[in-house]
């Protein structure tokens, strides 16, 4: 299936490259910005796969970084359509995958945009009966990645140890960021132990999933965040932080955050 690409995302892209940053400039800046988004492989409300969509929702937020869920690469169901790749050559961003599942001929994953190319990539299996993934991406002077956890609460909580244990283990000396949907909860085992070794950036009481609909009341809830290495927190000041209030493009809405670093 094609890509719809609109005359909105080619002027956005346009004005994105022109307030880009150069290679190496992005985490060096004063002020980074961060996107979290499942984009449904980038199936809308309406049952069409349009990337240009998931494109303007990305330039409208101009982020250094875009953490990205539930990616199709070459499979039949999005047209054998390298989905990263494509959305990458919207945004003007570089793409970087990886590879939770094979399905339908091709596989499925996670991705992060970035303004600069990474120095170097880490790809690290995490459990469930749909097997997840950790991506994390080194670049000059930060780590950025993202991950989409299981459905079920205890490889959650066993996925929350082991990326604790990769990230003491392979990111030391630089601020870390990462991004996701994880299926959790604010008051969950698996929040908890992540804020043992992260700091929660992003808004826990704004819905992040939609499901494609208006939610009754009561029933909003978020499992997708951006967070940043504790030990890098007394660094960092969150200057934004926002859920996005598109329910056509995914059944998730994009999160924001923009922080300074001191």
């Amino acid at each position: 299936m094609k890509a719809k690409t609109t005359m909105k995302t080619i002027a956005l892209t346009a004005l994105a490259l022109a307030a880009g940053c150069r290679c190496g400039e992005s985490c060096s800046r004063s002020e980074i910005r961060l996107m979290s988004y499942n984009v449904h492989h980038c199936e809308g409300a309406d049952g069409k796969i349009d990337y240009g969509r998931i494109a303007d929702n990305i330039l409208r937020e101009r982020p250094d970084f875009a953490g990205l869920q539930e990616l199709d690469r070459m499979a039949e169901r999005s047209g054998k359509m390298d989905q990263p790749a494509e959305l990458g050559r919207l945004t003007g961003m570089h793409a970087t995958y990886a590879k939770a599942i094979p399905l339908q001929g091709g596989s499925y994953g996670v991705a992060l945009l970035s303004r600069e190319k990474p120095l170097s990539v880490v790809r690290v299996p995490l459990p469930g009966k749909e097997p997840r993934v950790l991506l994390l991406c080194e670049f000059e002077d930060c780590w950025a990645g993202t991950t989409h956890l299981s459905l079920q609460s205890e490889n959650r909580l066993k996925s929350a140890k082991i990326i604790r244990d990769v990230l003491n283990s392979k990111t030391s000396g630089k601020p870390v960021f990462l991004t996701g949907d994880w299926n959790a909860k604010p008051g969950s085992d698996e929040l908890s132990e992540f804020r043992g070794y992260l700091r929660i950036l992003s808004p826990e009481k704004s819905r992040t999933y939609n499901g494609f609909k208006k939610p009754a009341p009561g029933s909003e809830y978020c499992i997708d965040y951006i967070a940043a290495d504790s030990r890098s927190a007394g660094r960092l000041s969150v200057r934004e932080a926002s859920v996005g209030d598109d329910m056509i493009s995914s059944d998730h809405n994009p999160v924001v955050v923009s922080v300074e670093v001191r």
